[in-house]
């Protein structure tokens, strides 16, 4: 492991139980992430993203759901810790935000309660501290009149407040990774920039790293500096943001940037990519992409490995004579 890592993952692999036997959903993902990095997770639907999150907090149903390889937090292997471990490593360790806050926050219990009980349980704080800390994580994340908000159930609040409110429980404890899982999904625009602003300037102020998970790359290009770009359980591009988005290298990667909305296109059909991601227990041999990808060739058959070129990973044979179109 680099020094330099904060967070090393390596050969993770994702395995659910099925009909069919245990099935591979994740396999082979290996990443790294530094203080202060914040790097996007993106692919369609069905990719892998999520569950990659999830594994590294130990947070899949052990009663199906199994894990290998090895995720190095400052040196600590997350993948073998036990619950009561995880448990004291998150907050001040590694936060989350999950998906559709509605669902995460409890709706019998106030917010402030629900942001004070996750800073008592990391803490050796008073109850008065915690409501006084939970108070100003409310007015830090944005949310007005913090101090009646503070007493409020959760469905009083519009999504955009829900959200807000699961940023500053994943944050209270000043968490030195935060593993942010679409938090910006199904807000308008205007939200959705509030919080990806908060999220880089807390990243900027307290040195802390970040692993956003997402479709859209229109708000990883304004907020990550690193992209992997995930299809079929596996990384099939790592790139630094401003590169990647003027020249990708892998076919997916391209027709991802294809098919995002632009003024170009007004009266235009809107570029799709054909087909759809392969379900995981059908996943095809060789490359998983090529029975969508465009400039696929009989050699594809073969299994591409991810291979470092210039100042990035590629799992593409053709990535040193394919020039491809970028998103700018």
């Amino acid at each position: 492991m680099a020094v330099s890592s904060l967070l090393d993952v390596d050969n993770l692999g994702i395995f659910f139980e099925t009909p069919r036997g245990m099935v591979p959903t994740v396999s082979g993902i290996s990443f790294s992430v530094r203080p202060g990095e914040r790097v996007g997770i993106v692919g369609e639907s069905g990719c892998g993203k999520t569950v990659t999150g999830l594994s590294l907090l130990g947070l899949l149903p052990p009663q199906v759901a199994r894990v290998s390889g090895r995720a190095l937090f400052e040196g600590r292997n997350l993948l073998t810790m036990s619950r009561s471990q995880l448990r004291r490593l998150s907050g001040a360790g590694i936060g989350m935000i999950f998906q559709e806050p509605m669902r995460a926050l409890d709706p019998v219990f106030t917010i402030g309660e629900q942001i004070s009980e996750t800073l008592r349980a990391h803490t050796d704080v008073s109850r008065r501290e915690a409501r006084l800390r939970s108070i100003a994580a409310l007015a830090e994340v944005g949310i007005p009149s913090p101090e009646r908000r503070y007493d409020d159930y959760p469905h009083i609040l519009s999504g955009g407040m829900q959200q807000r409110v699961m940023i500053a429980m994943a944050l209270i404890c000043r968490p030195r990774l935060l593993i942010a899982d679409e938090p910006t999904t199904a807000l308008d625009v205007t939200v959705q920039a509030q919080i990806i602003d908060l999220l880089h300037r807390l990243s900027d102020e307290r040195g802390m790293a970040l692993l956003f998970i997402t479709h859209d790359l229109g708000v990883v290009a304004e907020l990550c500096t690193r992209v992997l770009i995930l299809y079929a359980g596996q990384i099939v591009e790592d790139a630094a943001i401003e590169s990647v988005y003027r020249a990708p290298k892998h076919p997916y990667t391209a027709a991802l940037f294809q098919s995002m909305p632009r003024l170009s296109l007004r009266g235009k059909p809107l570029p799709v990519i054909g087909g759809r991601v392969p379900g995981f227990a059908d996943m095809p041999g060789g490359c998983r992409f090529r029975d969508r990808c465009a400039y696929a060739q009989p050699g594809c058959v073969r299994k591409p490995e991810l291979e470092s070129y210039d100042d990035r990973r590629v799992r593409c044979f053709r990535a040193c004579d394919l020039t491809l179109p970028g998103a700018v």
